[in-house]
């Protein structure tokens, strides 16, 4: 059910973006599992992802963090 939620997801974003004028957009989909994190950044700069987008994605992988929140209890972050 996942996989058919985040297909859902990127169609309304690139629906979203086609309506748009100005329509000098990119959209990045990244297993993050399958990938090693300093050859994505390496990659991202030779497509010129650089400044502001650059660092937002690199936050997320860096240190990346979850928390759950199961039957109303927060348990220890991983």
């Amino acid at each position: 059910m996942q996989g058919w939620f985040n297909i859902r997801k990127s169609i309304n974003v690139i629906h979203h973006i086609n309506k748009m004028k100005n329509k000098n957009h990119m959209i990045i989909s990244i297993d993050a599992e399958k990938i090693q994190h300093p050859f994505m950044i390496k990659t991202l700069n030779k497509v010129c992802i650089e400044g502001k987008y650059l660092n937002i994605i690199k936050a997320i992988y860096d240190k990346s963090s979850a928390n759950l929140i199961i039957n109303g209890e927060k348990l220890n972050q991983f």
